[in-house]
Parts: structure tokens; C-alpha cells; sequence
């Protein structure tokens, strides 16, 4: 059996507007008294006693409850009298409430997994409360909670905050785990007495045990009448509902160093963070969105003793502070301290382990996905690095390479990304705007592809082949069809071995003798694939593995895709993808200027381009279906 106490005895004065009389509790949220939703949630998560402190129009709640028959539990209606304030209120009825009980605020409207909630708080038994707690887009002017790493309040931080220090954008959102005998010293305290100014501190003051269960599920004041019109358009919407964890929850994981932030190597300190332009407002729009924002980033800084667990909090409160001052905040922040290799003055060697939360390992996704209900299949992760890639690739969700920080250089892991951008703000408009349209225009494409078939898909340099191979993919896997991606980049010739012209920088007898061989498939395959690193100008043989099953459609793209040919016995597809060549060239330039060459080594290596790859990949092309430009690609 569970007990919940709803504080419902305000006076509604600022929603005095829209009550018509009736006391706050019972304000209408599209069709239904506020009250009556707090109640149904309770019932829902398996709640059995209600007790509903009221005062001002103590009647006519008294006269609803009794309208409902009261839904079937044990709702009792207690007025308490005089003004207590939150805590005064719980403290006068506390002879009534049992051992443990939810303590829920009456003008509150949430869509709370309470069952989850219940859990986190059953696991510390020496807990006196545990406090619901969340990120907000104004931490600016809010009060904080201070919280340790394992999730113990240390401290409440009242507005207005020190100018000169950064804060974890943590909220009390005034929905409480409670037991009732960690409030026996405070039984007979006077006054008003409320919970997140007065009681919570007094108890920390004390030594008394509280915990903070962090989560972005929908809990807002409707107590005014703005607010009161943004509950019920999210309730319209549906964007309640979606909140709720018990839904699948749709997350952006984020890389730290190089994507938020300037790649410093090996950060440390406060004062080498700085946000990286357009970053604020970039993660403001996914607030505003379904998606959830988690960043996951390996530290090995602390396991190398170049910093302390606290150097790093400090550097995540001013990512938070920062982000708050622009209205923008993240709803969960992983990270990896470990480090595998030993030999460091001042390392930790509790620390030098190999660990499964380590970039390319994906344990930070696995927890987001215990702790968020994440789902894979609707998510991304952005970041500046192949190990990024390779984490994406491992927890099985889309990748976006941007071009700050190591911009995909580092050559580190060999997975190729879904999607290269160059930007963090540039990969949200995608994945918000420009994902769902491509998405359609490439299902339309691939509408008549039949199991098993192979499509060569080429065009020149930086003309989005990459992208739309992976937005077919995409649209494929969306209708039941599985389907592969190789990328002909894999098959470069060492810088050493190649000749004149275009093709013969690659060494295309191979794709072409594997696509014979796979024309040939009865039974999944396991096929080795190279990788080319571009600084090193190198091809490094048999880097990834792949299996291949016999109905998979294989997307084959690179500039000289259509060189390619496909046994007879293959359905194929041969397309070619057109690019505004102002566009392109900006491309061009900008990846060679990633690899530090001038401006003027760029150009010339553009203009050379022109002359001996433009006109052959422009013949090659020759029979190949016309694809329509497809804008936000790159």
C-alpha cells in the first residue's frame, strides 16, 4: 500500500481569473479538475490512501472528492486550520501517516513515473527524504540543490547566486519521497515551516541523510494563468504524455570536448572552458523538443591525476551555469574517469582499469537507457571524434561527425558516421527539421528496391553520397528491409601507390571482386573491411568486420561508384547524386583546411580536382538515374 499527502490549501489568488470561485485544486486542466488528474496518477502507480490538507473552499473538495466516489481509495479531506506552511501542514497530520508516504503539492501538474520514483527512494533505507529534482531553462533566478556525486544533497542554494561561481542547474520541483520518523524532531516546531526553505536545510543542518532523484519527466506549476496555458497546450499536444518515463524516451547524446566545447587537450581546469559558438542556443531547441539531451564523455584527466572528481564538477557546473544563462540545459550528464594505461605522475590506480563506460565502449548509453528509458532506435550522438562513431555504432544508434574539435581525424576507430555536419548547431536543425523530410524523399527512392539487390551510388567529391546511402538505409530498415552501407573511401590507395586521375586512387579490383562474391550469398557473410586513414594518406587492411545476410540491400557509394559493375544474376541500381558546385567547391576547401592545409593548398588541390576527377565522374554518370539535389546534406 502507498500513501500520497497533496497540499491543496492555497488560495489560488493569482489564478482568481480563471477559478471562478472554485478553490485551486479543482482549476480545470483541459476537461479535468487538476485535482482529479494528481489523483489519477496516484491510482495508477498503485496508490491506495490519500490524505488532501485542505482550507480555503474546504468544501467544495470535500463535496468533488465525494462527487468521485472517491475513485476508489482512501481519500480523506483534513483542513488544516490555521497556516503551517508546507512542512506545518504535513507535521500536524503526521500521527495519521504511514511509515513512509509521497508528499505531492496541489497546484502541481505531473506526469511522474512514480514507480520509479518509489524505487530510487527504497534503495537507501537510511534516507530521511529523497527529493524530486530537476534541470530548468532559468536556473539563473531559481533555487539550487546541491547534490554529490553519489546523489546526496550537501546543500541548498537560495537565489540570487554569486556571480563568481558556476552551479549544477539542479531544481526542487516540490514532489517528495518522505519518512515519517525522520520528522519527529520537528512534530511540535511553531510557525510556518516549509520543506525547501525552512525543514530540508534545517535537516541538512543536522545531519540528516537526503537524497535527489534527478529526472526531465513533466512536473510544472499551473499557478498562474500563463502558466496555467502552457500546462494545457502540452497536454494538447501530447508532449505530457511523451515526457512520462515509462514512454521510450528519444535522447541527443552529446560529446563534451571538440563538439561542446574547444578541444583542450586534457582539460582540467574551469578557465580553459569555453562553449563553442551557437552551442546555448542549439541545446535550447532540443529542450524544446521530444528529445532528451545527454552529454557522455570520457575524462581520463582524473584518472591520470591531472584533476580531482571535484576540478571535474566544477567544470560541469560551469558548463551548466553557462548553459543556463542563455535559457539551455541538459538533462543528464555520464562520464567515464577511467583510463586503461599506466605510467603517469600522480595517476589513480583505483582508476587504471579497462571499464565498459569508456568510449567506444557504450555503458554510458546503457545507463541512459536504465536510467532514462532511452531508446536506441530513436536516438542519436553527436560528436567530433571516430571513437564517438564507434560508440554509436556499438549502442546501435545514428551518429553525426561534426567538423570541430578532432572533426573525425583522429583515427582512432574505422566505423564511418551515418551523417557528417559541421557544426552542433548544424546537426540539431537536421536531426529536428531536415531528417524527417529527407527521410520521406528517400523512402520514395527506395520504394521499388527489392531485398538482396545492390545500389552503386555515385557523384562528385562532397556531394552528400554519404548522408543519402544513409538515409536509404534508414528509409529501408523503417519498412522491414535490412540493408548495408560501404563506402568505396575504405578502398584508397596509399598516397605513395596511385597514379594519374581519379580512379586510380582507388583500388577498386577489391570492392568489385566483393561484390561478385557477395552477388553470391546464400547464408549471412562475414566480411572484412579496410579503413583509410586521411592525415596519414594510408590504407589499413582488414580494420572492421560486417555480416552480411542474403536479403540485406547493399548500398554502395563514393565518387566512383558507377565504375563499379554488378553481376548479372543482381538486381541493381545505378544513381547518380547532382550538388550545386558553389557548394561543393565550400566543401571541398573546408575539408582540406580541416587537415591543415592553406587556403591556397586547398584551392589548388580543388582546381587540380576539377580538371582530372570532375569530367570522368560526370562520364561515369552517363545512364545512371538523376537523383534531385538534396538540401542539408553534406
Amino acid at each position: 500500500m502507498r500513501q500520497a499527502v497533496i497540499l491543496a490549501g492555497g488560495k489560488g489568488t493569482r489564478l482568481q481569473e480563471r477559478l471562478a470561485g472554485r478553490p485551486k485544486p479543482l482549476v480545470d486542466i483541459s476537461g479535468m479538475p487538476l485535482l482529479e488528474r494528481q489523483v489519477l496518477l496516484l491510482q495508477r502507480y498503485g496508490f491506495s490512501s490519500v490524505r488532501v490538507l485542505v482550507n480555503h473552499a474546504a468544501d467544495q473538495i470535500v463535496d468533488f472528492c465525494a462527487s468521485r466516489g472517491n475513485w476508489g481509495l482512501d481519500v480523506r479531506c483534513i483542513d488544516d486550520g490555521e497556516p503551517r506552511g508546507t512542512a506545518g501542514a504535513v507535521l500536524a497530520i503526521l500521527d495519521e501517516l504511514d511509515e513512509q508516504f509521497l508528499v505531492m503539492y496541489g497546484d502541481t501538474m505531473l506526469e511522474v513515473d512514480l514507480a520509479r520514483f518509489a524505487a530510487f527512494h527504497a534503495e537507501d533505507p537510511a534516507a530521511a527524504a529523497t527529493l524530486f529534482l530537476h534541470p530548468n531553462d532559468h536556473p539563473y533566478d531559481s533555487d539550487l540543490v546541491d547534490l554529490d556525486d553519489n546523489g546526496l544533497v550537501q546543500g541548498f542554494l537560495p537565489y540570487p547566486h554569486a556571480p563568481d561561481r558556476y552551479y549544477r542547474n539542479l531544481v526542487n520541483a516540490a514532489l517528495y519521497w518522505v519518512r515519517r520518523q525522520a520528522l519527529e524532531p520537528w512534530h511540535s516546531a511553531p510557525g510556518l515551516l516549509d520543506f525547501g526553505r525552512q525543514l530540508f536545510p534545517d535537516m541538512l543542518g543536522r545531519g540528516v541523510r537526503l537524497r535527489g532523484y534527478i529526472s526531465p519527466e513533466y512536473i510544472k506549476d499551473a499557478g498562474t494563468p500563463e502558466r496555467l496555458d502552457r500546462v494545457c497546450a502540452d497536454l494538447a499536444s501530447g508532449r505530457i504524455h511523451r515526457a512520462a518515463l515509462s514512454v521510450p524516451q528519444p535522447v541527443i547524446f552529446i560529446d563534451r570536448d571538440g563538439t561542446l566545447n574547444e578541444e583542450v587537450d586534457h582539460l582540467c581546469a574551469t578557465e580553459a572552458f569555453k562553449l563553442l559558438p551557437g552551442v546555448a542556443p542549439a541545446i535550447r531547441r532540443i529542450n524544446k523538443s521530444d528529445f532528451r539531451v545527454c552529454v557522455i564523455t570520457n575524462q581520463p584527466v582524473v584518472a591520470r591525476g591531472d584533476c580531482s572528481f571535484e576540478d571535474l564538477r566544477l567544470i560541469h557546473n560551469k558548463l551548466d551555469t553557462l548553459l543556463g544563462q542563455e535559457r539551455a540545459y541538459i538533462d543528464r550528464l555520464y562520464f567515464c574517469p577511467h583510463h586503461p594505461d599506466r605510467g603517469f605522475d600522480g595517476e589513480r590506480p583505483e582508476l587504471k582499469i579497462r571499464c565498459d563506460c569508456r568510449k567506444p565502449q557504450s555503458g554510458m548509453i546503457r545507463q541512459a537507457v536504465t536510467d532514462l528509458n532511452a531508446s536506441p532506435a530513436d536516438s542519436w550522438l553527436i560528436g567530433d571524434s571516430t571513437v564517438d562513431i564507434e560508440t554509436a555504432h556499438r549502442a546501435g544508434i545514428k551518429s553525426i561527425l561534426v567538423e570541430t574539435g578532432y572533426a573525425g581525424l583522429d583515427g582512432r576507430c574505422w566505423f564511418e558516421p551515418d551523417y557528417r555536419l559541421p557544426d552542433l548547431s548544424r546537426s540539431v536543425t537536421f536531426i529536428l527539421d531536415q531528417y524527417p523530410r529527407l527521410l520521406e524523399h528517400a523512402a520514395e527512392m527506395t520504394a521499388d528496391i527489392p531485398a538482396g539487390a545492390v545500389v552503386l551510388l555515385g557523384g562528385q567529391s562532397r556531394s552528400g553520397k554519404s548522408g543519402l546511402a544513409s538515409l536509404m538505409r534508414d528509409a529501408l530498415i523503417s519498412r522491414g528491409q535490412r540493408a548495408v552501407v560501404l563506402s568505396l573511401d575504405r578502398w584508397l590507395r596509399n598516397e605513395s601507390d596511385r597514379g594519374d586521375g581519379v580512379l586510380s586512387r582507388y583500388d577498386l579490383e577489391q570492392p568489385q571482386a566483393l561484390l561478385q562474391r557477395l552477388s553470391h550469398r546464400t547464408t549471412t557473410m562475414s566480411i572484412t573491411l579496410p579503413g583509410y586513414h586521411k592525415l596519414q594518406k594510408r590504407r589499413y587492411e582488414d580494420v572492421i568486420e560486417v555480416s552480411i545476410e542474403p536479403d540485406d540491400v547493399l548500398l554502395v557509394e563514393g565518387t566512383v561508384a558507377l565504375a563499379l559493375r554488378c553481376a548479372d544474376s543482381t538486381v541493381a541500381y545505378r544513381f547518380h547524386l547532382p550538388v550545386d558546385e558553389s557548394i561543393r567547391r565550400e566543401r571541398v576547401l573546408r575539408e582540406y583546411q580541416l587537415r591543415e592545409l592553406s587556403q591556397s593548398a586547398a584551392e589548388a588541390i580543388y582546381q587540380q580536382r576539377m580538371q582530372d576527377e570532375y569530367p570522368v565522374i560526370e562520364a561515369l554518370a552517363t545512364g545512371a538515374k538523376q537523383l534531385p539535389p538534396l538540401a542539408g546534406l553534406s
